[in-house]
């Protein structure tokens, strides 16, 4: 009992240093730091707001809100997943060594990306407060959508790292999926302009109904449906176990192709 005790003890204080590792090495000699995480997106949301806000957001109140809604979440999943793709691979030299669980890398990953996310949503809601749009206790949902993101994230992070040992050509197509889907999210242009089947096929982007979520709360001050938050949480679920399935099948042979 003791030993397997002391085994999670040093499991749980090899993943922290991994995420301190990997947080501090986003930013390494930089003068910035972590600093960084905020304006990256603002000078992003500053662009596309001067670009698409003559366009689209000419009749639409709220628009800076619509639109950095969909960066916040859109950029959280991109350099999440983007982050983890070659983690397995980059991390090779240390688990071929060291006996330790190859996921956390993975799960370190995931965290110093999400840290990073906390700052640009802290950012998010000072926006939120100049566009006097008020706070409210239903703020607190947006918990669930975060929560789903992450798993999301996490699972796809799997998914693309295990991937990525066994098929290298993923790192040159993976770029241009997420343009794909970051044209598939909504980000700058209101979904109403799309025919009927189309906004129906958004609903099957689960980054696009996390984005969604946020506006209907935020800047609508509706709460979604029972089922938005079922179908919601289904796809967090299904993409945590897929990823965690190709991981979990492959985990032996990862050793091999590195």
């Amino acid at each position: 009992m003791l030993s397997v005790g002391k085994n999670k003890s040093n499991n749980g204080f090899l993943l922290k240093e991994l995420v301190k590792r990997d947080f501090v090495k986003r930013y390494k000699r930089t003068t910035l730091g972590i600093l960084w995480s905020a304006l990256s997106p603002l000078l992003l949301l500053l662009t596309m707001d001067l670009v698409f806000g003559t366009f689209f957001g000419r009749n639409m109140p709220h628009y800076t809100i619509y639109l950095f809604c969909g960066l916040l979440l859109y950029n959280y999943f991109s350099n999440s997943t983007k982050g983890s793709l070659s983690v397995l691979y980059s991390n090779a030299s240390i688990y071929s060594k060291v006996p330790v669980p190859k996921f956390y890398f993975i799960l370190s990953q995931s965290a110093a990306s999400f840290i990073n996310f906390l700052v640009s949503l802290a950012v998010f809601f000072i926006f939120v407060a100049f566009d006097r749009i008020s706070f409210r206790a239903e703020f607190l949902l947006l918990l669930y959508p975060i929560v789903c993101l992450y798993f999301i994230n996490l699972g796809i992070g799997m998914f693309l790292s295990t991937v990525y040992i066994f098929f290298r050509d993923i790192n040159y197509l993976y770029p241009v999926l997420c343009r794909i889907i970051m044209y598939a999210s909504a980000i700058f242009y209101d979904v109403n302009i799309l025919p009927g089947i189309m906004r129906r096929l958004l609903l099957c982007n689960p980054l696009y109904m996390c984005i969604d979520y946020f506006r209907q709360l935020i800047i609508h001050s509706t709460v979604p449906s029972i089922s938005y938050h079922l179908v919601l949480g289904a796809m967090a679920v299904f993409c945590m176990v897929f990823g965690w399935f190709t991981y979990y099948i492959s985990r032996d042979r990862i050793a091999l192709f590195v």
